[in-house]
């Protein structure tokens, strides 16, 4: 009888007990002592985790293919080993690409900087204010490079020619919901180059944004092209060795000798807060 009564006890005693082991819960940390200390949660791209089995509530709880998708960088930050400054003239780039040393580092190609203007008309006029300079020089092999990104991105919808009659556009049965705009119109030859930024990163009407498709460098390249574009629709030459569309962007091994370019006029203060 006494044997019966012992195993009885153990029995409840280990039920007990067992009980104290289950799983994590919103308010219990479950069968082991600092769980997160011995199953990390990984958030590594391109990794399937077993996160499933240490959250602590469902409402929060990522699946394994979100966990497995590429992850962006934080918002304003540039990533470990890219670069975004403002180069003064083509000599600076070989120093960011590591060729002024035997020892140097060369940064990525493809740089990234912040944006700091929100997505609203008020910060458009100011970009286009205060984002005067092309940071890039002219140069033939980066409007090579920015030729292909044109047309993949742009030309499809702004044309070859930058004139808005892209091959989704013009073709006789196109239903496409909006004229993209006309890039040789004179309206554009006068914009400043940050409108062109500010509609890269943001997008305009229908067209969205490609600042997820286009990096720092490459944006600039692109709107290179479109002012080289423009110079040909005039006559007029956007080459590493001539810019006789503006005197704004600077040629690589020549100067800038166009007329001055108008900016459009600086947006109005906003209104006191009552």
């Amino acid at each position: 009888m006494k044997n019966a009564i012992g195993v009885i006890l153990g029995i409840a005693l280990f039920a007990w007990l067992f009980s104290l082991c289950s799983p994590a819960g919103v308010n219990k940390t479950g069968h082991e002592y600092m769980p997160d200390m011995y199953h990390p949660v990984s958030y590594e791209a391109n990794v399937y985790s077993a996160y499933y089995w240490n959250h602590w509530e469902g409402k929060g709880t990522f699946t394994k293919a979100q966990l497995s998708q590429p992850r962006k960088k934080v918002e304003g930050t540039i990533p470990r080993g890219y670069t975004a400054v403002y180069y003064g003239d083509a000599a600076a780039l070989d120093v960011v690409r590591g060729k002024n040393a035997s020892n140097a580092i060369a940064a990525q190609v493809n740089g990234q900087a912040p944006f700091y203007y929100a997505n609203n008309e008020e910060d458009r006029l100011l970009c286009e204010q205060e984002m005067v300079q092309n940071p890039f020089p002219i140069t033939t092999k980066g409007l090579e490079k920015a030729k292909a990104l044109y047309e993949v991105n742009c030309g499809i919808c702004h044309g070859e020619k930058g004139d808005g009659q892209g091959w989704l556009v013009a073709q006789p049965d196109s239903k496409y919901p909006a004229q993209p705009k006309n890039m040789i119109a004179d309206d554009m030859v006068a914009a400043g180059n940050g409108r062109y930024y500010f509609a890269i990163m943001y997008g305009k009407n229908v067209m969205g944004g490609y600042s997820d498709k286009l990096s720092f460098e490459e944006r600039w390249q692109v709107i290179h092209y479109i002012r080289g574009l423009q110079a040909k629709s005039k006559t007029l030459e956007y080459n590493e060795k001539a810019n006789t569309l503006s005197n704004v962007e600077v040629p690589a091994k020549g100067v800038a000798t166009g007329p001055a370019r108008v900016q459009a006029p600086p947006p109005p203060p906003a209104p006191p807060v009552k």
